[in-house]
């Protein structure tokens, strides 16, 4: 699975003994690959028939200002939250196999969001001029050709040999 996404076994919260619905202790979910029309209301009835859900939250690309393909289903009770998984894990919604896994960290606020994307997007509205190819090896000097060998295109072939 993709970096902090943590493991499909379930771990996170109920690793913790579990909870009662009691103290501040909540349990949340991690849904992904949901589409971009699905509003929180829709996972809410989805996610309601297994027990109490505090909160659906679905986060904002703060630059593209549409949904991200994911969202946070919060219970009360990791019970609730446990069946809930098990049951709507690799299930199909709205035309989608959703991913139902228990959420490793605590949910950021959008506050939170936006200063981390910050630092991994250009501010302005012009395309970034970083390349994307792999840096260059120290010891090698640096290649001038193209793909042609080096000959420039108005250039005349070679002669054919038959």
């Amino acid at each position: 699975p993709p970096r902090g996404y943590g493991d499909r076994g379930g771990g996170g919260y109920g690793d913790r003994g579990g909870g009662g619905g009691g103290g501040d202790e909540k349990i949340s979910l991690l849904v992904r690959n949901i589409g971009e029309r699905t509003v929180a209301e829709d996972l809410r009835r989805l996610f309601e028939r297994f027990g109490i859900v505090k909160d659906v939250y679905i986060p904002m690309d703060f630059y593209a200002k549409r949904p991200k393909p994911f969202a946070f289903i919060e219970f009360l009770d990791y019970n609730e939250a446990k069946d809930a998984k098990e049951n709507l894990d690799r299930r199909d919604f709205q035309g989608r196999q959703i991913d139902v896994v228990f959420a490793q960290q605590r949910r950021k606020t959008p506050d939170q969001m936006r200063s981390r994307d910050q630092g991994a997007r250009p501010r302005s509205n012009s395309p970034s001029r970083r390349s994307r190819s792999p840096p260059r090896r120290s010891g090698s000097p640096p290649r001038r050709e193209g793909r042609d060998g080096g000959r420039s295109r108005d250039a005349t072939p070679p002669p054919r040999r038959d």
